[in-house]
């Protein structure tokens, strides 16, 4: 069902969010390490949580944080859609204010035809996608919001984020090929087999051959969450210490490091351990999707297919059994039934 000029298309931001006051920072931490339970934790887990969330907020500051009342991603995003019909752009966060259930109501009354939703992180499946697909489904239910909806998940080698991917590289690399790539993701895979360190090894191939980089000079690697499964993949300090390049860049593969308040937060640190380590370079891209209008080819093409998980025309990519997709083991397999992939 392709969307027309004439049609009112709601789409919806689901991100993190990030407390926009230091009061708010303990509460948000503890919501985003509950967040990978199925269930509420139990009341004996709960003081270890607060534990973990007290010795995270530490280390976040709120300095470089985007005032709530703005939302620069959204406004972006509006602006490069339009001629596409009558686009409006809510943003719902998962662990901070908007909640789902506000930006539920406003898009009922909106009243659109159509509605996209674009999970945590566009480019990979994971706990965040998951819980933002269940979450919208709760909140979308008690708007009474019965729309033709499709949702986005698993697009790391689609063409037209590859070549954000690409551009963001460059932007940072040293000249010549004689330095390296490490991908970054915050570390929030589910348990049990989630295929994200299988997709950001696809990515990572494939960004080889357009940078034209010999194999093994484009790393993957997940900032450390703690209370998340590692998904097998190394952390950022275990793959700093195994580079052997004179110059290292790193691509953050989401805007939201979700621990602190932004990805420079970590800079002094790596570059510490990097010249430790012998790299006498190291630069930090600007994150991937950190800009709206990078999410609209995503959003055209999801309009341009079917109601459900969508993927477009770059396809989800995911293990061929698809048997640890995380949508499928959180009760949202009637989705893939209609999928495009």
């Amino acid at each position: 069902m392709t969307a027309s000029f004439r049609d009112r298309i709601a789409v919806v931001l689901m991100q993190p969010g990030q407390p926009a006051a230091d009061g708010l920072i303990l509460p948000y931490l503890q919501a985003l390490l509950a967040a990978q339970r199925h269930d509420p934790p139990s009341l004996p887990l709960r003081p270890l949580l607060g534990l973990r969330a007290r010795r995270l907020a530490r280390h976040f500051r709120l300095d470089d944080l985007t005032s709530p009342a703005e939302d620069p991603m959204g406004t972006e995003l509006e602006n490069a859609l339009w001629g596409d019909g009558v686009v409006r752009v809510f943003t719902a966060g998962l662990f901070a204010p908007p909640s789902p259930i506000a930006i539920a109501h406003d898009v009922a009354t909106f009243r659109p035809d159509r509605l996209v939703l674009l999970p945590p992180s566009p480019l990979f499946s994971g706990g965040l996608n998951g819980i933002a697909l269940q979450t919208w489904d709760r909140a979308a239910k008690a708007a009474g919001l019965d729309v033709v909806a499709s949702a986005l998940c698993c697009h790391p080698t689609d063409p037209a984020l590859l070549r954000t991917l690409v551009i963001r590289a460059r932007e940072v690399m040293a000249p010549g090929g004689t330095g390296s790539l490490l991908l970054v993701m915050p570390g929030l895979p589910w348990s049990g087999g989630d295929p994200l360190g299988w997709q950001m090894n696809r990515l990572a191939a494939e960004l080889s051959r357009l940078l034209d980089l010999p194999a093994g000079r484009v790393d993957v690697a997940r900032l450390d969450v703690p209370g998340f499964d590692d998904a097998g993949l190394p952390t950022v300090e275990q793959a700093i210490r195994r580079t052997r390049s004179v110059a290292l860049s790193i691509l953050p593969l989401s805007p939201w490091p979700l621990v602190r308040a932004g990805w420079c937060d970590y800079l002094d640190e790596w570059r510490d351990l990097a010249s430790v380590s012998g790299i006498l370079s190291l630069t930090l891209a600007r994150p991937a999707l950190a800009e709206g209008a990078e999410l609209a080819p995503l959003v055209r093409q999801a309009l341009a297919g079917r109601e459900g998980i969508c993927s477009g025309f770059g396809r989800r990519l995911c293990p061929d059994t698809h048997g640890q997709c995380p949508h499928k083991r959180m009760a949202v397999a009637a989705m893939h039934g209609k999928t495009m992939a």
